[in-house]
Formats: C-alpha cells, structure tokens, sequence
C-alpha cells in the first residue's frame, strides 16, 4: 500500500483546468518533490490532498483512505503547511499551536514534548507568548511547520514550506524532514527551490499543465532527458518543461 496515492485527478477553476488526469504514487517513508511551473497544479494537488478541494474527477487516498468520502480519517494522519499563512492575528504562538492541536482532538499533555522539542529546534522558544501578528514571514512559517509536526503525522503534506525562512532556519528543517522520514514518516513537497528538492528528496515528480510528465530519482530524471550526471535538478527541469 502506497502512503499517497492519486488517480486521474481533474480540477478546474471555472474554464480553466488546473488538473488534467493527474496520477502519483508516494511510498511510505519517501520524501516525495512536486516540481513544476507557477500555474501546473501543484498547490491544487496539495489542497485536494489535505481536503481542502474536492476533485471534479478521480481520487486521492491517504493509507488508503480516500480524502473525500472517508475525510475524517485520511485527515487524521496529516500535517499540512500552506503555501499562503493562514494564522489567527490575535492569538500567541504557544495559543495557536494548542488551538491546532484541539482541532484534531489532541491534548495539551499529548503535544508538550514535541511543542518544547521543535520550539527549540526553530528558535521559537522565546516566541512562545508573542501574539502572531507579531512575528515575521519567516517566523511564522516556522510555527507552520511546527504545527504541522506537533500532531505526530504519518504523512506530511507541504507547499513551499521553507518561504520566508533563513539558511539556518533552512538547514534545520532539512534534517528535521530526514529525521522524520527515518522513522517512516511519508513527506510531499512542492517547491521551487530546485536545489532544496535536489538535496533533499527521494524521488522527484514533475508535472505540467496538470499532468505528471516525468517522474523518478534525481539519477533516473537526468538519464530520461539524456543529461550528463552532472547536470542540475534546475538544467533537467528547464529541458523537461521547454520540450513539451
């Protein structure tokens, strides 16, 4: 059984299509990179994924459990961070994160060892009692990801993850991710930091126009389009997208 598995996904915002038969698979354990232009899907296929849309056509599971008929369970296995914050201005850091821990049926008991742990890890310990409103782009990115860790997900759903962040902040979150994956922990990621996706990731895909056009390890994308192995993620990436 697949962690993520996705299915001819259609989705269109009014005439335009955003998924056109969209089908992936994320093994469990595997840091998964969705690649692609602005406009491909990516956020689409994430925001289906977390339940957040419903698709115009075919399916996506989370361990098997389909996100829109069986939603309650197939959300209870993720962590999610948006690509745009969505936080409650008034609320303090160590407020919010309980606030999304409650959410999902968790308690404060539950949750404190790993709120402290990633407090830390992030340098948001002395954040904790400031209001959100208060916090930068990248600070708040921060307590994002953290509370999309503190629940203790089997499978973590991210898009542009690292926006805002600093190169330590960065560098900390990278192997927080490697961590997490060790233990069984099944991530997809969307980004644009190609060199991030490159380091990090198991396996890449890359869609395009709603479609998944290539897909496999770094090594297996480069030898698909004929590129030395030498060749960037970023040089692979752009011959892929100019020959379609």
């Amino acid at each position: 059984m697949h962690a993520i598995e996705v299915l001819n996904l259609y989705k269109s915002y009014g005439d335009v299509k955003a998924l056109s038969g969209l089908s992936l698979n994320v093994r469990l354990g595997e840091i998964y990179g969705l690649i692609g232009p602005n406009g491909a899907g990516k956020t689409t296929t994430l925001k289906i994924l977390a339940g957040l849309l419903r698709p115009d056509k075919g399916f996506a599971r989370i361990y098997g459990y389909d996100v829109v008929r069986q939603r309650v369970k197939a959300l209870s296995m993720i962590g999610y961070v948006p690509e745009n914050p969505v936080v409650f201005q008034n609320l303090s850091v160590e407020e919010f994160l309980y606030f999304i821990a409650a959410l999902r049926g968790l308690s404060k008991g539950y949750i404190n060892d790993r709120l402290d742990y990633y407090l830390e890890v992030f340098g948001l310990a002395s954040k904790r009692d400031k209001l959100m409103s208060e916090l930068s782009r990248g600070m708040v990115q921060k307590v994002l990801v953290t509370a999309a860790l503190i629940v203790d997900p089997k499978v973590l759903l991210m898009d542009e993850p690292m926006a805002g962040m600093d190169p330590e902040s960065q560098h900390v979150f990278k192997e927080e991710v490697r961590k997490l994956a060790a233990r069984g922990v099944t991530v997809l990621i969307s980004s644009h930091l190609l060199d991030m996706v490159e380091k990090l990731c198991t396996r890449v895909g890359i869609i395009h126009q709603g479609r998944l056009v290539v897909e496999g390890t770094i090594t297996e994308i480069k030898r698909m389009a004929a590129e030395e192995p030498g060749s960037t993620l970023e040089e692979v990436f752009l011959k892929i997208i100019k020959s379609r």
